[in-house]
């Protein structure tokens, strides 16, 4: 009867160790920055959505060159032909320079 007791005792030990360590482990969970997460997942979601509306340069090239070409003889400034043709601005510049070499 003594040894069942003892049996039942270091049992009770072991689960009583094993709760306090998965208690842990979900304590350490709880505690993650669940919002700067949330945030985090939603700008990557935004950067997502404008990649994905970006024309790759490729696509109309000559054309695009162009019409950076045309921009830039009306007088508007690398950034605002970025903006306007929904490109960056070191794109623009790249075209700009290369039309320079040219």
């Amino acid at each position: 009867m003594e040894f069942f007791l003892i049996l039942l005792l270091i049992i009770d030990i072991v689960m009583i160790g094993i709760f306090f360590f998965f208690y842990i482990k979900l304590k350490k969970i709880l505690e993650l920055p669940w919002e700067e997460i949330k945030e985090s997942i939603e700008r990557a979601k935004e950067l997502v959505e404008r990649l994905e509306k970006l024309k790759p340069i490729s696509e109309n090239k000559m054309d695009l060159k162009k019409e950076i070409a045309l921009l830039a003889k009306k007088g508007l400034t690398p950034k605002e032909i970025a903006k306007k043709l929904e490109l960056s601005e070191a794109e623009v510049e790249l075209v700009l320079a290369s039309k320079k070499k040219f």
